[in-house]
């Protein structure tokens, strides 16, 4: 199944870097919420 994927998904594994970037947004819209929840 992985030939079905395009090598440059392993030439450029970007995933770390989605994570960290899905988990910092994840963790800042909840600190906005709680903090700014009246804005909201």
């Amino acid at each position: 199944m992985k030939n079905l994927i395009p090598a440059r998904f392993y030439t450029y594994d970007f995933t770390p870097l989605f994570v960290s970037l899905a988990f910092t947004l994840a963790i800042a819209v909840i600190v906005y919420s709680v903090l700014f929840g009246s804005i909201l």
